[in-house]
Parts: structure tokens; C-alpha cells; sequence
């Protein structure tokens, strides 16, 4: 592993302590979101502020691009376009929980809406 690689991958994995909890806790707002309310209008309250819906990009558009940089280094660590589940545990080694989380919580973002509306009307919660 060079340097330059060493200190990226050290970098992603600090950025994670920023970047995973904001984004998860939008992800489990959105989620409620998609099960008991509208779920094509999602946070209406705090989104139509600028401030607040600016905030919210930045951190969801970080965390995609932080799972990207994951990627790309794992690839390139690898030599592999296609890199197997032991190169990612290899190159993350300690932060390998991390990517798994941020993984966990992406499969919750893009579960189809049809699934949230399914456990808001289980739940009695759909509108």
C-alpha cells in the first residue's frame, strides 16, 4: 500500500464518524416519511427551509460520494474492477464495520417505496 492510499483510506475512514450518523439519521427520517406520510413529499417542514434542505443534500450527497470513494479505493488497492468482499475486509480491515454500516443504511434509502407503504398501512400509519 503507498502512503497516498494509506492516508485516503485513512481520511474516508475518519470522515465516517462525521458522515454516518447525520446520514442515517435522514435515512430513518425519510424512511418514516415514506411509511406514514406522503412519501413523494418528504420533509416538507424542514426541506422547504434553505438552510436546513441545503444541510440535508450536503450530507446525503457526501455519504454517496464517501460509498464511491470506498469503492474506488478498494479497486485500486484490489487491481480489480470488480473487487471481491475479501479485498474490502482486507483494505478496510478496522473500518470494514464502518462500510458495512453505511452499507445497511443505504439498502434502507433505496428499499422501494412500495415496501414503506406496505409497513405504514401493517403499521395503520398510511395516509
Amino acid at each position: 500500500m503507498s502512503d497516498n492510499h494509506d492516508a485516503l483510506r485513512r481520511l474516508v475512514g475518519a470522515s465516517w464518524w462525521f458522515l454516518f450518523p447525520c446520514f442515517a439519521l435522514v435515512v430513518l427520517r425519510l424512511a418514516a416519511e415514506r411509511t406514514c406520510a406522503d412519501p413523494y413529499d418528504l420533509l416538507p417542514g424542514i426541506a422547504s427551509r434553505p438552510v436546513w434542505g441545503g444541510l440535508i443534500a450536503v450530507v446525503y450527497v457526501a455519504s454517496h460520494l464517501w460509498l464511491i470513494g470506498v469503492y474506488l479505493l478498494t479497486a485500486s488497492f484490489s487491481d480489480s474492477i470488480f473487487p471481491r468482499r475479501s479485498a474490502f475486509r482486507s483494505v478496510w480491515q478496522t473500518d470494514y464495520v464502518k462500510v458495512l454500516l453505511m452499507l445497511i443504511v443505504f439498502v434502507v434509502e433505496y428499499l422501494p417505496v412500495t415496501m414503506w407503504r406496505l409497513a405504514g398501512t401493517a403499521l395503520h400509519c398510511a395516509r
